[in-house]
């Protein structure tokens, strides 16, 4: 019995460590927490950690020209529609 008792104690001790350990590597929270709305055609830069906001005319520049390559590129997609399902068979009686 007392070797199940020393178990339990040993467990819940290294359960806790785990925990606390946890707990302490776990990143801070935002503390300004950035509203894309506000910055619409903006880079938001998280290298740092946190978020910059830049409006460089390079990062404009490359904005747009990503968004021109995109357009080009699906320019001529198209989608079929869906197909429909066949109807199921009615069981033989």
């Amino acid at each position: 019995m007392k070797r199940r008792v020393r178990w339990l104690v040993l467990g819940l001790f290294l359960a806790a460590a785990a925990w606390i350990g946890w707990q302490r590597t776990r990143p801070a929270p935002l503390e300004n927490p950035v509203d894309l709305a506000k910055h619409d055609g903006q880079t938001i830069d998280f290298s740092s950690g946190k978020p910059v906001v830049k409006d460089s005319a390079e990062d404009q520049a490359a904005l747009d020209a990503a968004a021109k390559d995109l357009a080009e590129a699906s320019k001529g997609v198209t989608f079929d529609p869906p197909k429909k399902k066949p109807e199921p068979v009615p069981p033989k009686s």
